[in-house]
């Protein structure tokens, strides 16, 4: 973030510039911190892996939680890979001020959602990056929601189903934004195929999680 602000500061991009040694070296840092954090989190979801003390519909939305953030950051790390028209320059003996776009099919910096900047125009891949990593937070949110007293009438394995239905229903977002992205199509403009998508997503998530809540009522009245 420091580094981010550094570059605001300075009137430059922070993200893909190469254009001076300097730029070039605090891109490279940035990268490198972005691929410790990759590593931190791996580690320490392998570690979960081995916990047993927690809750453990709490425990699954903190493992899904970390390998769906993740997923959100290879959605990143495609972001770093050049487009056709910076290869064809570094090729021609030319290195680009940039090398790296979140567009996809438009070039960066053409018109955004208001705020967010997201493309509106073209595929962008901060979208599936954005959901991804913030499925750190919201797993885990869901995860402590279910283990509160009101939800106990559900059973432990009850419980851990819902965790692991609405996170496969996240994996599925993130990967259908992604894919959405990588067709060059804007997040406001989807085709059939998005739409169908996205409703069998939807769709299969809260049919899976409501029959998990109607089993559970029904073995409460019986």
């Amino acid at each position: 973030m420091v580094l981010i602000v550094l570059q605001v500061i300075r009137g430059v991009r922070s993200h893909f510039n190469v254009a001076t040694p300097f730029d070039d070296m605090v891109y490279r840092i940035m990268g490198f911190g972005s691929a410790m954090i990759f590593l931190a989190a791996f580690v320490t979801a392998i570690f979960l892996l081995f916990e047993r003390r927690t809750d453990r519909a709490l425990i699954w939305s903190l493992r899904l939680g970390l390998v769906i953030m993740m997923f959100g950051m290879f959605a990143g790390f495609l972001m770093t890979q050049a487009t056709q028209a910076q290869l064809v320059a570094y090729h021609a003996g030319h290195l680009p001020p940039i090398f790296g776009a979140h567009s996809v099919g438009v070039p960066d910096g053409g018109p955004g959602l208001p705020f967010l900047g997201w493309s509106t125009t073209g595929g962008d891949l901060r979208i599936a990056h954005f959901v991804g990593l913030h499925a750190l937070q919201v797993l885990p949110f869901l995860g402590w929601f279910l283990s509160v007293q009101r939800f106990q009438r559900l059973s432990t394995g009850q419980r851990v189903a819902l965790v692991w239905t609405i996170g496969l229903g996240y994996v599925g977002l993130v990967g259908s934004l992604l894919w959405q992205a990588l067709r060059g199509q804007s997040l406001i403009a989807p085709d059939g195929l998005t739409w169908i998508t996205w409703g069998l997503v939807v769709g299969l998530t809260l049919v899976m999680s409501g029959a998990i809540i109607l089993r559970a009522r029904l073995s409460t009245v019986h």
